[in-house]
């Protein structure tokens, strides 16, 4: 009687971790157009300059609007946003990196005046130093109207920006990590169980631990057993997504092709630098629709019931029978 109350407690608590667990539940573009009026192409530059070297970078600015327009031509350097997507964070009034700037390095440029309609080409001159520590260093070059043929001046919030990013050759350290490798649904956090195969994607989150930026790539596999069911490529934009040095980036993929119910495996094997190293990482989930886990608990209540309340039910009844029998 002692083992099978043991036994029974042990199916209970399983149930309830399952139940516990299941409830636990860049700019890429090469040209694109501003609210303001401007357009600007390309929208990221990837280049390698050696220290002592000038480069020029051409980009392509656009009047769009109907009118004339004056711009001002600023550069600013940028850092990784903190929401892991990507978006630059640019320093504004002149503040400057603490590390990995370039803007000291780009020459200034002059005031464009551009009719309406009018695309010109700024060539911005790019010069690293000589005994430059080799690594990455980043900065914008930004487009700002400052009047039109009105005379009216515009807000400085009204500015489209160029991403320059410049790799020096040298003691270059190409360090690049998995933070996490995950699942989740409809941008929640991670989890192992998950209740209907709707809007599930894969959150891979690369934390850049070296000096220059670096540029993933690879593919994820995801396995339904040992088939194969959906290959997914990551950063395969041109041009491809960096992860700045000292921050986190993160990727997602929308997965598809899951079934109602299973156990899935996603691997994934990216390689970044410019030796190709690797970095691998592995996550297994579950989907377990709410109706089948209200279903097999209802089948473990039943065969307790059917264990320990069904005998004394029988138990009572014969002892009724017994003392009925007897007066």
């Amino acid at each position: 009687m002692l083992k099978r109350s043991w036994s029974a407690a042990l199916i209970v608590s399983v149930v309830f971790i399952l139940i516990g667990s299941a409830f636990t539940s860049v700019f890429a573009d090469t040209s694109a157009p501003a609210g303001n009026g401007l357009s600007i192409s390309p929208l990221t530059t990837n280049i390698v300059i050696n220290s002592g070297q000038t480069q020029i970078v051409p980009l392509y600015i656009k009047n769009v609007t109907g009118s004339e327009a004056t711009i001002e031509v600023q550069i600013d350097d940028f850092t990784a946003n903190s929401n892991e997507t990507g978006q630059p964070l640019l320093l504004l009034n002149g503040e400057t990196a603490p590390s990995h700037s370039l803007k000291n390095y780009i020459a200034p440029i002059e005031n464009v005046n551009l009719s309406a309609g009018q695309q010109q080409e700024i060539n911005v001159s790019i010069s690293i130093p000589k005994n430059t520590p080799g690594g990455g260093y980043y900065g914008a070059v930004r487009f700002i109207p400052i009047t039109t043929s009105s005379g009216k001046s515009i807000t400085l919030t009204a500015s489209v920006a160029s991403l320059i990013l410049v790799r020096v050759p040298g003691n270059v350290i190409d360090s690049l990590n998995l933070a996490s490798f995950g699942v989740e649904q409809s941008s929640g956090s991670d989890q192992a169980i998950f209740f209907s195969n709707h809007n599930l994607q894969a959150d891979i989150r690369f934390q850049n631990t070296g000096n220059v930026q670096e540029q993933p790539f690879g593919k994820a596999v995801l396995k339904d057993g040992n088939k194969e069911v959906g290959i997914y490529e990551i950063n395969n934009t041109v041009p491809a997504s960096n992860v700045l040095p000292g921050s986190i980036r993160k990727f997602t993929i929308n997965l598809t092709n899951i079934g109602f119910i299973g156990k899935y495996t996603l691997e994934g094997n990216f390689g970044y630098g410019v030796s190709g190293q690797l970095v691998s990482g592995s996550t297994t989930f579950y989907v377990i629709p709410l109706s089948v886990i209200i279903i097999a608990i209802v089948i473990i209540l039943l065969i307790l019931i059917a264990i320990f309340v069904t005998p004394r039910l029988i138990r009572m009844h014969d002892r009724r029978v017994v003392r009925r029998s007897r007066i």
